[in-house]
């Protein structure tokens, strides 16, 4: 072919100079994703440092002052102040233990490295011992419990269930303000829906869309005295019930405070036998 003339040349030089600055814009853009993802590093890590310094430090120094007690010559403790003294700390340490077990579980679903064991239970059988481990602890809040016999079986593991239920539980007591807390559960179409709710002073509706976001924290309602919590729980939640083929949503309580519907997978229809 004949060398290109004086009108193709100054074309493919404006091809030429296009694709130039694509390349220029694409390198930046990748400067600007870099930049970007470090920022958001650095504010997970503000918020991580910021939602569970304060969880951190409440139980490690309750625990601390007991101990002292306990330990200290000089205060004489009857057999039954000194049990009382060592519930406390054993109670502060299963606080503590719930907020690192709530941060592995939640590091292990934002790598998508969950691995649910899905075994068929009776729901009863699962919310029974979660509801009697934690009446002390929500006291002096009342745990009711309702949860028929004639429900379907669900495909759940159980250990997931275990730590959605106490997490509920324990963001349903921090907001009762020791007025009354509700678990119940009933079979909506191929489901089981497990609902925990309270008597509380509830959430606005603007809060509620971004109550299952990490690190949220509800803002206080004028006259609440709850302690915000660590952002963690709700989030566990959701993503505990979605690797089990569930959902979890919020909703205002009927009792005035706050629901949260964990939606459940039942046993599948067997086939029919010819």
């Amino acid at each position: 072919a004949p060398f290109p003339g004086r009108s193709h040349s100054r074309l493919i030089a404006a091809a030429a100079d296009q694709l130039g600055q694509s390349v220029v814009r694409d390198h930046l853009a990748a400067e600007a994703t870099a930049v970007e993802v470090a920022r958001q590093g650095d504010a997970l890590k503000s918020a991580l440092l910021d939602s569970v310094s304060h969880d951190l430090r409440t139980p490690l120094a309750a625990i601390r002052a007991a101990a002292g007690n306990l330990m200290d010559p000089d205060v004489a403790l009857k057999p039954e102040e000194a049990r009382a003294v060592a519930g406390s700390i054993d109670l502060e340490a299963q606080r503590l233990s719930r907020l690192v077990r709530n941060m592995l579980d939640l590091s292990r679903i934002e790598g998508g490295a969950l691995r649910p064991s899905l075994e068929l239970y009776d729901l009863a059988d699962l919310v029974d011992p979660v509801v009697e481990r934690m009446t002390a602890a929500l006291a002096p809040s009342q745990v009711e419990a309702l949860v028929p016999e004639n429900l379907p079986a669900v495909r759940v593991d159980a250990i997931f269930v275990d730590q959605i239920l106490t997490n509920l539980l324990e963001n349903a007591g921090r907001y009762a303000a020791g007025k009354q807390i509700r678990v119940s559960a009933k079979a909506v179409g191929d489901q089981v829906w497990l609902v925990v709710e309270d008597a509380g002073r509830g959430v606005a509706a603007t809060v509620m869309p971004h109550l299952f976001e990490r690190f949220y924290r509800a803002p206080r309602r004028q006259g609440s005295r709850a302690e915000g919590g660590s952002g963690i729980g709700l989030a566990v939640v959701k993503g505990l019930a979605e690797a089990m083929g569930g959902s979890a949503i919020a909703r205002p309580s009927m009792l005035g405070g706050l629901a949260v519907i964990v939606r459940l997978q039942v046993e599948d229809e067997p086939e029919p036998v010819d």
